[in-house]
């Protein structure tokens, strides 16, 4: 064999060596595309070829082919809405964009009327609400303990520790909000654990935030 194909299966070597020293999966995998690309050559032009490591190569390949490709399309740049970036900006700070677009997959955007109640004290709640405009109240024994404005979740409690609802939560004006149904989005979060944790994280700032507005409007 001449020595120009014998470099070859140096040449892809060298290429695995450096796949396996790279941390980005992208890069990984086309560093292993042409590594295997080499050694098809390699294994062809022999005196007698070798057929059954070319079609295993070449099956690697399509395989990496196919996971390039996704990568490449989940790593495009993606566009919010203008609503959605006043969410993120709102709510979601810490989120990339495309973490964002996920969970809002899984919500709706709805309105409620002035006078409205969100949550029943008491009650138990299948749902997760953000305020994105409007004001509501948290009430109760008909005493209005706090207000609750843009960016404030509504049922953050009974998501994070099951409870009943502490309070009834009425709108004080024409109010939009994204709802998410609890069962689905818990199914979703523990699939994607570090999410679930930037999320669990949001709402405990938004719950201390709701506490000490509470007190501080008793005090």
């Amino acid at each position: 064999m001449s020595f120009q194909f014998e470099l070859l299966i140096h040449a892809a070597n060298v290429l695995y060596l450096l796949a396996f020293m790279v941390r980005d999966i992208l890069w990984l995998r086309i560093l292993t595309v042409v590594a295997a690309v080499c050694l098809v050559p390699y294994f062809y032009f022999r005196p007698e070829p070798l057929l059954t490591p070319i079609y295993w190569n070449l099956a690697f390949t399509a395989l990496n082919v196919f996971w390039i490709v996704r990568l490449l399309l989940e790593r495009r740049p993606v566009k919010l809405s203008e609503e959605e970036e006043r969410l993120c900006e709102l709510v979601f700070r810490t989120m990339r964009p495309r973490e964002m677009i996920k969970i809002l997959k899984l919500a709706t955007w709805e309105n409620a009327e002035a006078g409205e109640c969100f949550v029943a004290r008491g009650k138990p709640l299948d749902r997760l609400m953000v305020i994105y405009s409007g004001r509501a109240c948290a009430e109760i024994d008909g005493k209005n303990v706090t207000e609750l404005g843009p960016g404030q979740f509504i049922g953050s409690i009974s998501y994070i520790t099951e409870e009943m609802a502490p309070a009834n939560i009425v709108s004080l004006e024409p109010t939009r909000y994204v709802s998410w149904p609890k069962s689905k989005l818990q199914d979703f979060m523990s699939k994607n654990p570090d999410l679930h944790t930037t999320l669990k994280t949001t709402l405990a700032i938004d719950l201390t935030r709701w506490l000490h507005a509470t007190w501080a409007r008793q005090t």
